[in-house]
């Protein structure tokens, strides 16, 4: 790192991270979804119902999940519970309380509504380069052809 560090002002690198993007809400998910791009991410998504997010959080190649709660009524803790099966980690991003998070899905990280964008990029790229994350289902391939919108 040397002696500058890492400053909390300084653009996130989430190349070779894999975010599966899950956002009811349009242009909230349009400005999740450029800005992780912009900061090198590969995004899953967006998408924005229970039924489209739960094949890919089971079936995709991930490094970690961005999840809103309520999605059109629907709870996204479904998705967390597939995610947390396939030791994906993910970031609740709410405009509730944390205390609606079930029991078993509690620890987790998240980030209230409404939220700086360079709050969740950081939060992105601390649970993307976490050791624990090292397995080959979390880890991507910088293969540009593999991209998905």
């Amino acid at each position: 790192m040397g002696s500058s560090g890492h400053h909390k002002s300084e653009k996130p690198d989430l190349t070779g991270c894999r975010v599966l993007l899950v956002e009811d809400e349009y242009y909230i998910a349009d400005d999740i979804c450029r800005a992780l791009e912009s900061c090198g991410a590969d995004v899953v998504g967006p998408v924005p119902s229970l039924d489209k997010a739960l094949p890919l959080a089971a079936s995709e190649r991930l490094t970690c999940a961005v999840l809103d709660i309520n999605l059109r009524g629907e709870s996204g803790f479904e998705v967390a519970r597939t995610l947390r099966r396939r030791h994906v980690p993910f970031i609740y991003t709410t405009g509730y309380v944390t205390s609606v998070v079930p029991k078993d899905l509690e620890g987790g990280a998240h980030l209230e509504k409404p939220f700086h964008i360079e709050r969740l990029l950081h939060a992105v790229e601390e649970v993307c380069h976490r050791p624990s994350n090292q397995g080959p289902e979390l880890r991507e391939d910088k293969r540009p052809s593999d991209r998905r919108h």
